[in-house]
């Protein structure tokens, strides 16, 4: 039976379902449909083995909530019993429900339980699940997902990451599940999601996993349709426009003005300000010049079609200078307004008059509702915000992508403070033309960059998303993100147990995977994450030598890699002697090595210790774990931690809990020297793990990453 293209949300029946399973191969049991009791005991006769019923009703999500299965009937009259107290359960439990029926199936051999299913995502497309199953699904939430294609590699990554993999490989003298035979439905499933986009989701629930060699067979299944979806997004590529709108020799200010308590007067200042060197117009109807400007009456009256034109004018007239702009002949538009689709049906349409005229002249924008950007190697700042109330802008390789400009605008001064700088800054407002995925593009390519930060709440265009981190890890760029509005299950959500599984979290989780994005799980990691990855060497690998002055601070560090996986592998009996000759007896030469408080009256020791640790094979990564120390012991041992890090190219990062007043000549040292230094170890090892696993992405440039 071929489930055809459907005008309704719906539930498929149980023999179109059944159709479709033997369609892709993916092996189901013996069942069919018996209205009455009677046929029901007739069923089981007829296959001669014993069977299950599974209560049919409309109204009913799962049956095993309202005791809508019995299991292992045998005989005529344990069938027609079951039958009937099939139906009196449906009248306890859900007496709204309609009963129809019960569906007889063979009973599976026995064998271990996981779930298998579909989750079609909006935006990314159709997922598929693989975790532990029957009725233990939500309350373990044991379960890994993977964007469609599945491999066969995918899908052996996916079993390999459940908590409970052990059981299908073989436990405690538990005999190996078939797991070849798993494999085999997860890519059928994967097929089946592709190539039939009218499903949206759906329940192999349990699929039952026997030892090895037994096969696999899905037991229970529930699958939604839906009218199919729109046709995805091609892939585009802006980075034209948006290098233009980066990089433009003359700007229009639009709504210019003297008084810089509006914002069109801060703007027009910052631009100054901070050292712009091209042609600035300001436009203003109501002046003839601004700070010795010549300032002119509307766009059309613009000497040249300049490269950019900012606008900073009442939302209504936006679309009406759009179209000026667009008949000047400018090409590119910042929209700081708000006032458009983020505010309901009124501004809904005013955007869309907005963009109706930029695509009628060709006009590509920033914006609408944002506070601009910001390109510090050209000295441009076409921003607003009091961020920019700094003195300088300091410049850098890290470039940062937000869709929050209070937020980014924050951590951009947070990390000014602490003399980091940024190449390029963007915050993209509503997105109505250019998208996170169009600057993303633009940086991949972007000689100033070397890493990319991403403060992000949605995607909106992952096809151009995907090329963009594929451009990025070819030229060797690392990608950051801090991805904000987690949600379980989200707005979408079904009664299915694949939606409790698969929700928006999950599947942008899967999906930064596959692009090569490291995720971080705070928007201070974000920025911790970036220092290292600009300042420091990618790590060879997760293996970490710790070197403290306390024997407590190196338990909390080795807690802290061992919740984020790194590792922290004994030292060779060679170096641990070289180590035991610099530290005193009570120390510990073992990694994490103790040198004790000793160093406060030999602050060289630790250099010392660093470059007994250089010729180490065995370490991918170098932390320096100081609790309190103070200038100018400490400026000794910051002498002697960047002197070991320039004879090595592994990354060294430093983890200080001491007040900062305290030693405030080494920790601009260390800032001279490009060392990061945190506050708490647990900012440095989750900046690390950033790290190593940038490293790990982009070792993979060119192919999926592994697990």
């Amino acid at each position: 039976m071929h489930v055809s293209v459907t005008t309704e949300r719906r539930w498929l029946e149980n023999d179109e379902i059944l159709a479709l399973l033997n369609e892709y191969g993916i092996p189901a049991p013996r069942q069919r449909f018996a209205a009455t009791a009677d046929e029901a005991a007739a069923i089981q006769a007829e296959y001669g083995v014993p069977v299950a019923l599974k209560v049919v009703a409309d109204g009913v999500v799962h049956k095993s909530d309202i005791s809508g299965v019995k299991l292992n009937l045998a005989g005529c009259e344990a069938v027609k019993q079951a039958f009937a107290e099939l139906q009196d359960a449906l009248a306890t439990h859900a007496p709204e429900a309609v009963f129809r029926g019960a569906l007889v199936q063979e009973m599976a051999a026995p064998g271990q339980e996981v779930i298998v299913g579909i989750k079609r995502d909006p935006v990314f497309g159709p997922a598929v699940v693989v975790g532990l199953g029957g009725v233990w699904v939500e309350l373990v939430r044991d379960s890994a997902l993977r964007l469609t294609p599945i491999t066969e590699e995918k899908a052996r990554q996916m079993i390999a990451e459940l908590r409970a993999a052990p059981l299908l490989t073989g436990y405690r003298g538990r005999p190996p599940a078939d797991v070849d035979a798993l494999v085999d439905i997860l890519v059928k499933v994967g097929r089946l999601a592709v190539e039939r986009p009218e499903i949206e989701e759906m329940d192999l629930n349990p699929v039952v996993v026997a030892p090895k060699g037994g096969g696999a067979v899905a037991v229970d299944a529930r699958i939604l349709v839906s009218p199919r979806p729109a046709a995805a997004a091609e892939v585009r590529d802006l980075s034209s426009p948006v290098r233009q709108l980066m990089n433009p020799r003359s700007i229009a200010v639009v709504g210019a003005s003297a008084n810089r308590k509006k914002s069109g007067g801060r703007l027009l200042h910052y631009l100054r300000k901070h050292g712009y060197e091209g042609r600035i117009y300001p436009v203003n109807p109501k002046e003839t010049e601004i700070g010795g400007l010549t300032c002119y009456p509307s766009i059309g009256a613009l000497p040249e079609a300049v490269d950019l034109a900012c606008i900073m004018i009442p939302d209504k007239a936006v679309p009406d200078a759009i179209a000026e702009c667009g008949a000047k002949g400018i090409r590119t538009a910042i929209v700081y307004t708000s006032g458009f689709s983020e505010t309901g049906a009124e501004g809904k349409a005013r955007q869309e008059e907005m963009m109706a005229n930029a695509r009628r002249y060709g006009v590509h924008i920033c914006g609408p509702n944002t506070v601009g950007t910001v390109n510090s190697i050209a000295r441009t700042t076409t921003a607003f915000g009091m961020a920019f109330e700094a003195e300088t802008v300091p410049t850098g390789d890290i470039s940062f992508v937000t869709q929050s400009g209070a937020l980014g605008g924050s951590l951009l001064s947070r990390m000014w403070a602490q003399g980091i700088g940024f190449a390029r800054w963007i915050c993209t407002g509503n997105e109505a033309d250019l998208t996170l995925a169009d600057y993303l593009l633009y940086l991949a390519d972007d000689p100033a960059t070397k890493v990319i930060a991403l403060f992000l709440e949605s995607i909106r265009d992952p096809a151009t998303f995907r090329l963009a981190c594929e451009r990025a890890r070819a030229n060797g760029k690392a990608i950051v993100a801090y991805k904000t509005g987690i949600s379980e299950v989200g707005h979408r959500a079904v009664a299915s147990h694949t939606g409790s599984l698969a929700g928006d979290d999950a599947v942008y989780e899967a999906f930064f995977r596959e692009c090569g994005v490291v995720r971080v799980p705070d928007l201070q990691a974000l920025a911790d994450a970036a220092v290292v990855l600009s300042w420091q060497p990618l790590p060879a690998g997760r293996r970490v030598a710790v070197v403290s002055t306390s024997g407590g601070a190196c338990s909390v560090i080795a807690d802290e890699c061992e919740k984020y996986g790194i590792e922290i592998p004994l030292l060779r009996e060679e170096t641990r002697a070289k180590i035991d000759q610099i530290i005193p007896p009570f120390g510990a030469s073992q990694n994490p090595v103790d040198i004790t408080m000793q160093v406060t009256v030999n602050p060289e020791m630790f250099g010392s210790v660093l470059d007994s640790l250089l010729e180490e094979p065995q370490i991918d990564v170098l932390l320096m774990m100081l609790t309190t120390n103070a200038d100018p012991p400490a400026v000794e041992v910051a002498k002697g931690i960047v002197r070991a890090a320039r004879k090595v190219s592994k990354p060294v990062v430093v983890a200080r809990t001491g007040a900062e007043f305290l030693a405030p000549q080494s920790l601009a040292y260390y800032q001279e020297n490009r060392i990061p230094v945190f506050p708490m170890p647990d900012r440095a090892v989750k900046a690390l793990k950033a790290a190593i696993d940038a490293s790990r992405f982009l070792a993979h440039a060119g192919q999926p990453p592994a697990s």
